[in-house]
């Protein structure tokens, strides 16, 4: 498996990715490191870059080589998005010196192309196949309006939080009358996109960058979220403007930082959430799903799988979790498909027992793909150890519940119960039902790996009668499934008291 490394430099941070990838097929990010700089232009600057912000840049990416060596990294994509305002007199001996010392590249993407990498991230890891992606950074704001495979329509305004505040000054206007300015000035911009209006209410709003996740960190703490994850976590318009008014009460200046978030400035923050508070009102949508880092994630995939440039991926579920299990389990493949195949068939005819909703699915598909990605960790306890490995993994097309139902439902795929004590740490997430779906779904996948014990997939197909108080799989073979059976019958057991029914399997 191939490591890629993307390095992304922007004005006043650099960012570097690390991906284990499978070219043309599917990549997973393996590692991140971010590290401050600053390549800002002053107002009263002759429009070059200081030696010392050269040699403070120089020295983080001399560190991301040493890193990118140890990782094994062979190919490195070097992104420079900088200079939004104006451009260095020697921004090229800039690179060229970076490339002398450290050997990286360094090209820079146009508006444009940075619009389609924001679309290309988040339309192949969001079940949001209509929308507007939303990237705010230190010095920019862009907006994708997408349908499915295209591009509507997009827009750039140079409305960072960072950039605002160098227009309107904290010290020299005082905190209100300089919030209230930035406020009118976003609004204005915003409101000379015409196309917002022809946004309809059921297309999503999919927020990232840095700014986003401390939101998203901001809102789980004050409602006591029980997973800490910012990818996929959805904050409502209500949310937003509360932790809005707590930020804005604080005493913000340059020195300040808010605890629990990465942006080292309470003032830059407090900005930033006016920027999305006046995005919220323009495309007059409530809820905002959180996407981490939409700009890498498009650049690896035009850069890996190239083919998502004509045509984006179909099924980001699926996509995810073949993506995942080639990581955490590269040597099972054909038994993770087969047992996902079996599960769906057993749901299907056992739909009249279980009366589980089709929207489980997703829950069961996760779980039965992914159920032995634990024995990377450890053989004996790797159904307990999936449950840890799924709830870590950036899984796309399913929300944080079924995330947590799906990791559940796969700790049971060696028998026992549900972990009581896990459960309750996350009982805000779920519905009433949740408990017997996934003991119910738990069962169903057991099935199907007994049913592929040897690994052989001899069994092709499962057909299910249910007569009075018994039920009876026949199996459909194209071998000796003798070990499959029995090793299902074991199950019979739990099967009663899950379904109230005897279990005969043919």
């Amino acid at each position: 498996m191939e490591k890629i490394a993307v390095i992304l430099l922007e004005t006043y941070s650099a960012k570097l990715y690390i991906a284990a990838a499978d070219p043309e097929n599917y990549f997973v990010l393996q590692a991140f490191q971010k590290e401050p700089i600053k390549l800002a232009l002053e107002e009263d600057n002759d429009h070059f870059l200081k030696k010392p912000q050269i040699d403070q840049t120089i020295k983080v990416l001399k560190s991301y080589r040493k890193v990118c060596e140890l990782h094994d990294v062979t190919r490195t994509i070097a992104i420079a998005n900088l200079f939004r305002d104006s451009k260095p007199k020697n921004v090229y001996s800039f690179f060229d010196e970076v490339y002398a010392s450290c050997g990286f590249r360094f090209t820079t993407l146009s508006d444009d192309d940075q619009n389609e990498k924001i679309y290309l991230g988040t339309i192949n890891s969001f079940d949001v196949p209509k929308g507007v992606a939303v990237h705010l950074s230190a010095d920019g704001l862009h907006l994708v309006y997408y349908n499915r495979r295209n591009i509507i329509e997009d827009a750039v305004l140079d409305v960072g939080p960072v950039s605002l505040l160098n227009k309107f000054p904290f010290e020299e206007l005082g905190k209100e009358v300089a919030l209230e300015k930035i406020r009118h000035y976003v609004q204005t911009l915003l409101g000379d996109i015409t196309w917002f209006d022809s946004v309809d209410p059921e297309y999503g709003l999919v927020v990232s960058g840095d700014y986003a996740t401390d939101l998203a960190k901001m809102v789980r703490k004050y409602k006591k979220y029980p997973l800490d994850r910012d990818f996929g976590f959805i904050c409502t318009k209500e949310e937003l403007e509360f932790i809005s008014k707590q930020v804005f009460a604080l005493e913000l200046d340059k020195t300040k930082k808010i605890k629990l978030i990465d942006e080292p400035r309470a003032d830059v923050f407090a900005v930033a959430l006016v920027i999305l508070q006046e995005v919220c009102n323009a495309v007059k949508m409530d809820t905002i799903s959180i996407n981490d880092n939409a700009m890498v994630r498009g650049i690896l995939f035009s850069e890996v799988i190239p083919s998502t440039m004509e045509r984006p991926i179909s099924d980001v579920l699926g996509y995810s979790v073949i993506a995942e299990t080639s990581f955490h389990d590269a040597g099972q493949q054909q038994h993770n498909e087969q047992v996902y195949n079996l599960s769906m068939l057993l749901f299907k005819q056992l739909r009249v027992l279980h009366r589980l909703s089709r929207t489980t699915v997703k829950v069961l598909r996760v779980a039965s793909f992914m159920h032995d990605v634990g024995k990377r960790i450890n053989f004996i306890q790797h159904a307990k150890n999936a449950y840890n490995v799924i709830i870590g993994s950036d899984i796309f097309g399913v929300n944080h519940r079924e995330l947590i139902l799906a990791a559940f439902v796969a700790s049971l795929h060696q028998g026992g119960d549900v972990s009581l004590t896990e459960w309750v740490k996350y009982k805000d997430l779920f519905e009433e039902d949740d408990l017997d779906a996934v003991n119910k779904m738990g069962i169903i996948l057991r099935l199907a790996e007994a049913f592929d014990y040897t690994k052989n997939n001899v069994i092709v197909d499962i057909t299910c009668d249910i007569l009075g108080d018994s039920v009876i799989l026949k199996t459909i073979s194209t071998g000796d499934s003798t070990f499959e059976i029995e090793k299902a019958f074991e199950i019979s057991k739990d099967f009663e008291k899950c379904f109230h029914k005897k279990l005969e399997i043919l």
